[in-house]
């Protein structure tokens, strides 16, 4: 079982920090795998690879796992091109269980 934070708002520079504690304080509390769900989101942005990449280290310090659900296109995309792909454990929609087992 996954415990699951949906990030439900658009991600802005000023709203960032607060963001970044928020899902710092759910992987903390969180004792099963963790996942991040992007679903309700459709915005495009690196700031939302650099987060991730945040939240990873953060679980891998708590020693848990955590993965990144129903990422938007755009998003995705900067993970791919960026080299990240191989790095962040992503679930994608189309495939039921890629990397984030």
């Amino acid at each position: 079982m996954n415990d699951t934070f949906k990030l439900c708002e658009a991600v802005g520079f000023d709203d960032a920090p607060t963001l970044l504690g928020e899902v710092e304080a759910f992987i903390a509390q969180s004792e099963n795998n963790i996942q991040i769900d992007f679903g309700a989101l459709q915005v495009t942005s690196s700031l939302l690879v650099a987060m991730m990449m945040c939240w990873y280290r953060n679980a891998e310090l708590e020693e848990k796992k955590i993965c990144f659900v129903n990422l938007p296109a755009g998003v995705l995309k900067i993970v791919e091109i960026s080299g990240l792909g191989l790095t962040l454990p992503i679930k994608h929609q189309s495939r039921e269980a890629d990397h984030c087992e």
